[in-house]
Formats: C-alpha cells, structure tokens, sequence
C-alpha cells in the first residue's frame, strides 16, 4: 500500500507556458501569454485532468486565435482610419496550486483580456479534485453531515459582504446581497490552507474595476 507521502508525490504539478505574437501586415495586434498546469504522474487521474487542462488551454488558444484576434484586427483598421494611435492587445492565463494534500487538488486559474479601451476583463476559475481519482470533488463534501450546507453557506459569505462593504474594503452594489445567490455556484471555488474560496464574475455584483470578488470561509481543523 502507498504511503500518504508517496501517493502526494506522484502527482506533480508542472506549468507549461506557450506565448504568441498575432499580426496583420506585419504588425503586431494580440499578444497573448497561456500558462496552464500540467499534470505529471499520478496515474490514470493524473491523465484524466492533465487531459482537462489540455482541452481547456485549448478553448482559450481557439478564443484568442480567432475571435479576440479578429476584434483587434478591426480596432486597428478603425484606429488607422481615424489617425489615431493603436496598441495591441493583450491576453493571458495563468494559475496556481492553492493547496494540497493526499486526497485533494486546488488549482485556481485567472484569464485577463485587455482591449483596445484598455480596461481589463477578468474571468477565475476554481477546481477542487478528489486524489487519487482525478474527479471533481464537490463543495458540499467539506461540511458532512449538514443538509442545509449551501444555505448556512451562502449566509455568512452575505454577512461577509456587508461587513466588507461598510468598511469600504469592496464596492459591493447595494443589493448584493439578495442576488448573491444567483452568482455563487458550488461548483466554483478552490480549497485553501485556511478554507474554502468562492467567486462571483465580474460585473456581477459589483463595478468593473473590482474585477473578480472573492469570498473566504474559513473551514475548522480537524
């Protein structure tokens, strides 16, 4: 039988980082850098996510690729029509490990898409998987036990809100909290050393400039 520290081992996590240089007649139009995990060892887990994070990589690259280049391409036409001064765009993603032990896996993931205008669009995503499995492992299996999880849940990350909000530590809209809910998903959030983190797009709950809220709860050591 493997011991914990050898079934941690076999699963190590490497960053494979890919960056391009698009342009149209010669001149440059989208910069992008994608940095994503790559999964070594860990049998047929370790396979079955380094294949998710292949194909999720992917889906960024064909956005970038495609539809973000060509958007850029029309700036810069309208930016020459117009006499005015183009600056190419930029993408990218990038992750970390959030935490680890030997029977889970925390890998958040953050993608920014600066355009033409300059302000910044920011997309994180959050997994948690079950080791040594290689599946997702569900929000709800942190609180055993409690029916109403989610509920309780979703109430202090409100309680939180209003205490950050009051003390101008985030410029929550003044009714996040009723539609708090209607953003949260337990199926995005990463594990932590302290907890547990859940996020809310962008814009959802509060101006752009905050980019991405994050929301912490602290999780009891057994």
């Amino acid at each position: 039988m493997q011991t914990a520290e050898k079934k941690q081992a076999d699963w190590a996590v490497l960053w494979q980082e890919e960056r391009q240089t698009l342009s149209l007649q010669g001149e440059p139009v989208l910069e992008y850098a994608l940095v994503r995990p790559q999964i070594r060892d860990g049998g047929r887990g370790g396979r079955r996510l380094d294949r998710y994070y292949q194909h999720l990589a992917e889906v960024w690259r064909r956005r970038w690729s495609r539809a973000l280049y060509w958007h850029a391409c029309l700036d810069l036409a309208r930016c020459r029509e117009q006499s005015r001064p183009f600056h190419p765009w930029q993408a990218h993603l990038e992750g970390r490990v959030l935490f680890q032990d030997q029977d889970s896996l925390s890998i958040r993931l953050d993608a920014e898409e600066v355009h033409g205008d300059g302000r910044p669009l920011r997309v994180r995503m959050g997994d948690v998987w079950s080791l040594p499995e290689g599946v997702p492992l569900p929000a709800g299996a942190c609180f055993p036990g409690d029916r109403r999880w989610w509920l309780h849940l979703t109430r202090k990350l409100r309680e939180q809100g209003e205490v950050r909000r009051a003390a101008g530590d985030c410029f929550l809209d003044p009714d996040f909290g009723p539609r708090l809910r209607q953003f949260l998903s337990p199926h995005r959030y990463c594990r932590t050393p302290e907890g547990l983190e859940f996020y809310v797009p962008q814009c959802a709950l509060a101006p752009a400039a905050e980019g991405v809220v994050a929301f912490s709860l602290p999780l009891e050591r057994k």
